[in-house]
């Protein structure tokens, strides 16, 4: 995922937390993964029982969105706010890649289907 600074980032739930880490170049110039945000989901998002643990199962890049899911369904949560919203009941979510984009084409500039057919 891409950090807010434009770096490498990535996030991964340990326990009860969620934890952002982001590809930061050190004085010696080495590149190395520091954790830039921790957050508790525990008070944020609904387990089923305690032997449930939440797990993040996709990102919408660009508009700073975590999908989480737990016993209890799918959840995305935004970075910026904190906002957390269900959005899918439970079920098995290896992956989840959002569709965010749409194209339109220009009516004008491309002949209707009823003036290509009409002959």
């Amino acid at each position: 995922m891409v950090m807010e600074d434009s770096s490498l980032g990535f996030a991964c739930v340990e326990g009860s937390s969620l934890h952002l880490w982001s590809r930061k170049v050190n004085a010696e110039g080495d590149a190395e993964w520091a954790r830039c945000r921790a957050i508790q989901l525990e008070s944020i998002i609904p387990v089923a029982n305690s032997d449930d643990k939440p797990f993040v199962v996709g990102c919408a890049e660009g508009v700073g969105v975590i999908f989480v899911s737990t016993g209890v369904g799918l959840f995305t949560i935004k970075l910026d706010s904190g906002l957390v919203k269900k959005v899918a009941e439970s079920g098995v979510y290896f992956s989840v890649l959002p569709y965010m984009s749409f194209y339109t084409p220009d009516r004008g500039r491309f002949p209707s289907l009823a003036e290509i057919t009409d002959v």
